[in-house]
């Protein structure tokens, strides 16, 4: 049934049910129109043109954080709490102590912790864990590292000397022991004890210097020409005339 039956049909069943109403004092019949542009009919009630939809619910406000979010204001507010709790806790003067017992505190490593904990807001109870990682931990770690490389360096040190062309070879046996003799005459205990503690008695340059003095040493007199007499072994190590 096109559209125009459809409205010819309806407009007969309202005129037949106004003439059946009439007697009982119904008045004339409500028109039907119908509207080209929905398809729709005006005046019949509950019918809704196309297109159009009911809305429900608030609008989204784009302003409006989401469910869990927490406003600029909020956020601000939680940040002056936090800047003010770690103002407090920071005390005016930490009071460090060493992490080994009987062992003195660095003083140097205690003034580089104090403006890193300051900027970390730490109270006096978390800056000395710091102090404690790092003296129990880490110190110890970097002096075995420190003492393993010195102890390669003189060992490479001595290698040198035994291989070197003027004092090593053939001859290191016997130039050593010149340059032991030279210490032992010239040098004190003390100085003796610390080049042999350290390694530094090693350095190459140290024995070819402690050699040539054995070697002068070695000179029991040198007789001078020009006056008749004889240079004792000092004069001949420090270049007395």
């Amino acid at each position: 049934m096109t559209l125009i039956e459809r409205l010819i049909y309806r407009r007969l069943q309202s005129a037949d049910a106004g003439n059946d109403a009439g007697g009982a004092g119904g008045g004339d019949p409500v028109p039907v129109q119908a509207d080209a542009a929905t398809g729709t009919e005006a005046g019949v009630e509950g019918v809704k043109p196309a297109g159009e939809e009911k809305h429900t619910g608030d609008t989204p406000n784009p302003d409006k954080p989401a469910d869990g979010e927490k406003t600029p204001e909020q956020l601000a507010e939680e940040q002056k709490l936090a800047d003010k709790a770690k103002a407090e806790s920071v005390p005016e003067k930490y009071e460090f102590k060493s992490p080994v017992e009987g062992q003195e505190l660095d003083a140097d490593m205690a003034a580089a912790l104090d403006p890193v904990a300051r900027e970390l807001g730490l109270n006096n109870e978390q800056a000395q864990k710091l102090v404690d990682i790092y003296g129990k931990d880490i110190l110890p770690k970097l002096e075995a590292r420190q003492a393993e490389n010195w102890a390669k360096q003189t060992e490479a040190w001595a290698n040198e000397v035994k291989t070197d062309k003027e004092i090593g070879g053939d001859g290191f046996v016997s130039n050593v022991g010149l340059a032991q003799k030279a210490l032992d005459q010239f040098a004190p205990a003390g100085l003796r004890d610390y080049l042999e503690s350290t390694g530094l008695g090693n350095h190459p340059d140290l024995v070819r210097f402690c050699v040539k003095v054995g070697k002068a040493m070695s000179e029991d007199t040198i007789v001078m020409s020009n006056t008749g007499g004889q240079r004792s072994q000092a004069d001949i190590l420090y270049g007395n005339k």
